[in-house]
């Protein structure tokens, strides 16, 4: 097991360590003093739930909750990356515990590339009324076609590096498409290299209740750090259905 690395302090946000099993997660928590949407931000490969803070300002500015949580292996986090061999249990565990919290009238999951990923696999797993919805940026959907479509080489020795041979296919959220009832938001960048916008538009087909938007221009990596360059349209596609 690797072990947990501190994630650096973050002003307003309070630090978090979850048990779920044979890992803790470390991430940060902004809570709201009224009842509200709470939503899980997952980061992406080589990130961790500080990568996440810009996001969580965009959704507090919204009088939303926002949780931010390392997946395993990663800084904050004990326990060795799997790239979501782990991520319905792990993200479900953290899910249980923000159902728990008080003032919190609904979840929305979002993740951003692997984060995203992990985020499609973990709701595949929840029950239809579970989810106020999810949103995922540029995130891969089928592995194969990821492997063979990416302009990253070091994203293939990673893969081949990491991946168990069921990995391929149990692990691409598109294998699981129809268990993909929540409303979901699927965000591709048409510049994306590392992601190839295929991938979002290829799970959008296939999830029953997704809505694709494509961003141009947009690359894999936004930059300033947030869901697009315009943070408020997603937000907005993103309301939660049990918002009082």
């Amino acid at each position: 097991m690797v072990a947990l690395n501190h994630l650096p302090d973050i002003g307003g946000a309070l630090p978090v360590t979850l048990d779920v099993g044979d890992v803790e997660l470390g991430g940060y928590t902004w809570w709201d003093d009224s009842i509200a949407p709470a939503i899980l931000l997952l980061h992406g490969w080589g990130e961790d739930a500080s990568t996440m803070a810009p996001v969580a300002h965009q959704v507090r500015s919204r009088s939303w909750h926002a949780v931010s949580i390392s997946m395993r292996g990663w800084p904050g986090s004990s326990g060795v990356d799997d790239y979501g061999l782990s991520a319905a249990q792990d993200i479900g565990r953290v899910l249980t515990w923000i159902r728990g919290q008080p003032r919190v009238s609904s979840i929305v999951l979002l993740g951003f590339s692997m984060g995203g990923l992990m985020a499609a696999l973990a709701a595949a797993e929840e029950e239809q009324d579970e989810l106020a919805g999810l949103t995922v940026v540029n995130a891969p959907s089928e592995l194969i076609s990821f492997y063979r479509d990416t302009a990253y080489g070091g994203v293939r020795r990673y893969l081949d590096a990491t991946l168990q041979a069921t990995q391929w296919r149990d692990s691409s959220p598109l294998t699981h498409a129809q268990s993909l009832v929540h409303p979901m938001l699927i965000v591709t960048g048409r510049q994306d290299s590392m992601a190839p916008p295929g991938q979002g538009k290829r799970l959008a087909k296939a999830a029953p209740n997704a809505k694709l938007v494509e961003l141009d221009p947009m690359g894999h990596h936004p930059s300033p750090p947030r869901l697009d360059p315009n943070p408020d349209r997603i937000l907005t596609d993103i309301q939660p259905v049990n918002h009082p």
